[in-house]
């Protein structure tokens, strides 16, 4: 219920993708071109970063790859690649919704935990839509993050069914940004240690009984690890170091944010305004919580929510120590770097329905919680971040000759038929046109058209792939991107973009 709630609200909202084609160019085009790589098994890291490396692993990048190849390329029920892969996403996230609300069910086996549990997630999607609708990936870090929280305090709680959504979603953490080889590893020997305190004069023997008894729930958390695992350990032997080098390279030039700068910018996540308003809404909602907590008779209910306030902690102290060792910017422009954050007050909301549908008789119980589930997902059915954001499309190109709209890929064959046949050279582009080259770069490789950068300088973003070679550069027919307005006088302009002019450049230049 709580899958076809969120995927049914997503679909309704978004159901211009089966009908209006978008294609994506800037981050989105960039994971395009790794997605591409996916669709034929070839691709074995994450998306690009700023820092000019790539993320461990690329397992968000080949739910994306399933959804463009099922949804577009073979039940052609939606007319572009990246609609296709917007419903994954889409899929992704409901299942994420579904196994926290899974795992809310499982402690009690009541129907009123479940509903308070949907109440709070829908609750949640409602003030925070974007996270369900987008797949820029800071956004889609966020439910994974929630889910992996979630089940590892449900499997600290006693509760070791739960352990493969644990590792379902570390493993989906990890592949999404090196961030989690801290995050996902701490919170994961917290569990261990919750686990083994109360066993710790007979660890060793219990542990053998474990792995004797428990196969259910060891063997898929080992068939998960290694999945996941796998075009990581590769990718490394292939070309070592692989990204580990370069992630070691990154983080000693980190660290030296203050203290009180790294407050503030955790606070944040909590309250929008002032941090000393955000202290207020965070200690106010862990007493409530606490308190609810409190309130409940000792039992499975009780442990769970404990649970979840212990790991809620440590994911915040872990947090603030990320913060001041390795964020960047801890100011507006590195916000988006933390959404994964928004987790806290989303698990505090939980707790406290969670507790407060607990403490209820049945089925009054039931019905408050099922009422705030409806209102909630009608919230989020209506406001309008459910709707996806298409700012990250281009899909409208303007002929330099009559004035006629055509698509971003009509515009890649008019470069195709200017070439005559050879590679389709970017001798040259302004730096914040940069958006449009990745459009340019994965429809010309979804038209089968030789496209290439001639600046190497750009191969974190476009791949070696995408970076031309001499004979490329010696023989190709070369283009060049201005921003509107920035194009040399006198050059020919082959069509306009939404963000940029394509012209072409005289051979020699």
């Amino acid at each position: 219920m709580p899958f076809a709630a969120v995927m049914g609200v997503l679909l309704v909202r978004n159901a211009f993708l089966f009908s209006t084609p978008l294609h994506e160019d800037a981050d989105m085009g960039a994971n395009s071109i790794l997605i591409e790589q996916a669709r034929r098994f070839t691709l074995l890291v994450g998306h690009y970063s700023r820092e000019k490396f790539n993320h461990p692993g690329p397992a968000f990048l080949y739910v994306q790859s399933w959804g463009e190849s099922v949804f577009w390329a073979a039940l052609h029920v939606v007319p572009a690649a990246w609609n296709g892969q917007l419903i994954a996403v889409y899929a992704l996230n409901a299942l994420f919704a579904a196994l926290v609300v899974g795992t809310g069910y499982g402690v009690t086996r009541s129907l009123r935990a479940a509903a308070a549990c949907c109440a709070a997630l829908l609750i949640f999607a409602a003030v925070k839509p974007a996270v369900f609708s987008s797949d820029w990936m800071p956004y889609l870090l966020v439910m994974p993050y929630l889910a992996f929280l979630v089940a590892t305090a449900s499997v600290a709680a006693g509760n070791l069914r739960d352990a493969w959504i644990a590792a379902l979603a570390g493993w989906f953490l990890i592949n999404g940004n090196v961030a989690f080889l801290l995050f996902v590893p701490v919170l994961a020997a917290g569990c261990l240690v919750a686990l083994g305190w109360p066993r710790r004069r007979s660890l060793l023997a219990s542990a053998r009984t474990f792995f004797a008894t428990r196969r259910r729930v060891w063997i898929p958390v080992a068939i998960i690890s290694a999945l996941f695992a796998f075009p990581i350990v590769l990718n490394t032997a292939l070309h070592w170091p692989g990204e580990f080098g370069k992630y070691l390279t990154y983080s000693h030039k980190q660290g030296g944010n203050g203290v009180r700068p790294a407050v503030h910018y955790v606070l944040w996540f909590w309250w929008t305004g002032p941090a000393h308003v955000g202290l207020l809404v965070a200690v106010a909602s862990y007493l409530v919580a606490g308190l609810l907590t409190w309130r409940l008779a000792p039992g499975p209910a009780r442990r769970f929510c404990v649970s979840l306030l212990a790991f809620n902690t440590l994911s915040s102290v872990v947090f603030l120590v990320y913060a001041v060792v390795a964020i960047d910017e801890l100011d507006p422009t590195g916000y988006f770097i933390g959404y994964f954050y928004w987790s806290a007050p989303a698990i505090l909301l939980l707790i406290a329905l969670f507790a407060l549908a607990e403490k209820l008789p049945s089925l009054p119980g039931l019905v408050a919680a099922a009422a705030a589930a409806v209102v909630a997902c009608a919230a989020f059915a209506i406001v309008p971040q459910t709707k996806t954001s298409t700012n990250h499309t281009d899909p409208r190109v303007l002929a330099s000759g009559p004035s006629t709209d055509q698509s971003l890929p009509d515009g890649v064959a008019r470069m195709a038929a200017l070439a005559h046949g050879r590679p389709v050279v970017l001798l040259r582009f302004q730096h914040d046109t940069w958006p449009s080259v990745t459009g340019l770069l994965v429809q010309a490789e979804r038209a089968g058209v030789t496209a290439c950068v001639a600046d190497a300088h750009w191969e974190f973003m476009v791949t070696s792939q995408f970076i031309c070679t001499p004979a490329e550069l010696a023989n190709g027919a070369k283009f060049g991107l201005y921003l509107p307005g920035h194009a040399p006088r006198g050059t020919q302009v082959v069509f306009r973009l939404q963000r940029s002019i394509v012209t072409s450049t005289p051979s020699g230049t």
